[in-house]
């Protein structure tokens, strides 16, 4: 192999890894992870209320490191994903949703609410989850449910 041949394959394995890097940046830039989130809180409730579908409202701040993990790791999970499928998702911003964020009277980012598709409140799970221990709640919230 000639010395222009591996200098060629090493700028190839440069460029594939910093592609790998580039994309791996990308994925935990974009908001809200995977999840299909409902375009606003009313579309949202309408929305749980019609399919009866349960609710999964995710408060959100800017600056918040740990919600940006959560999109970058948890909401992008396959299994969270796949279960959020069943789910209505609604996603809330501390600064554009003041209103709601006092009348769930949340007071820490990230905050996960949890509840039927009529609006009351099953569970509320303050803080960063790991996709493993999300997924588990939803699946509990999906069993929960499926009896009512």
């Amino acid at each position: 192999m000639g010395k222009s041949s591996q200098t060629r394959g090493r700028l190839l394995l440069l460029a594939l890894l910093l592609g790998v890097g580039v994309l791996g940046a990308m994925r935990e830039s974009r908001i809200g992870g995977d999840l299909a989130w409902a375009n606003s809180y009313e579309a949202g409730m309408a929305l749980a209320r019609r399919t009866g579908r349960p609710l999964l409202l995710s408060f959100q701040a800017p600056g918040c490191a740990w919600c940006r993990k959560m999109d970058a790791e948890t909401f992008t999970d396959s299994k969270v994903v796949e279960l959020s499928r069943r789910l209505v998702c609604i996603r809330l911003d501390s600064d554009t949703d003041a209103a709601l964020v006092e009348q769930y009277q949340v007071s820490e980012f990230p905050m996960t609410i949890l509840a039927y598709p009529q609006g009351q409140e099953i569970a509320r799970v303050p803080g960063y989850i790991p996709p493993d221990r999300f997924a588990a709640a939803l699946n509990t919230l999906l069993q929960a449910t499926a009896k009512k």
